[in-house]
């Protein structure tokens, strides 16, 4: 991510910390990360629309959509990861650092496999936030198996699987986050 990503995501989740509903620390840590469900559930509404997968609907979406989407995607996962973990960008950097390039080989289209993978990381970043809570998803008391640090390093992952997702799409994954972060960031101040 660039430098200048990072300054807007903090005035985002500035804004964020100031003008949300008065919450506990612990309840702006979830409902950030569960944001980018809600995300990500409009990247899969754009790409049906972009296959025209939906007979009823058809061709309701472009890519242009997809990957506007998959840039919401990033920027929610961000704010959540800055929140949670008080330096996005390092943590960032640090999974960029550690990550080796893997080869997706399996049959079908790969923009599909790959918004699919996105589910998969919010099912660790899941299991994360239950362990570090020490709780069930029921509520039930559980055993603290998880801390603040794991879900920090998995909501990085889940950012740089999507910014692949969206590369493959616009070219410069960066780039269309921070148009869409600019967007973001100016009707917030408007």
């Amino acid at each position: 991510m660039k430098v200048d990503t990072w300054d807007y995501v903090a005035r985002l989740r500035k804004w964020l910390d100031t003008d949300a509903a008065p919450t506990s620390v612990e309840d702006a840590r979830l409902l950030r990360v569960l944001k980018i469900s809600e995300e990500l559930g409009e990247v899969a509404e754009a790409l049906h629309g972009a296959l025209g997968a939906n007979p009823r609907k058809g061709a309701s979406h472009s890519w242009g959509d997809v990957a506007k989407e998959l840039a919401d995607v990033i920027v929610t996962a961000a704010v959540a990861l800055d929140t949670v973990s008080g330096n996005g960008a390092a943590v960032v950097e640090h999974q960029l650092q550690g990550r080796v390039e893997e080869e997706i080989t399996a049959a079908g289209d790969i923009r599909l496999l790959q918004v699919l993978a996105i589910s998969g990381d919010m099912g660790t970043i899941a299991t994360a936030v239950y362990g570090a809570l020490g709780t069930g998803p029921r509520g039930e008391a559980a055993e603290v198996t998880h801390t603040w640090e794991d879900v920090a390093a998995r909501l990085a992952e889940l950012i740089l699987t999507a910014a692949a997702a969206l590369d493959d799409l616009t070219g410069d994954a960066w780039d269309t986050v921070d148009e869409r972060l600019r967007f973001l960031v100016d009707r917030v101040a408007a």
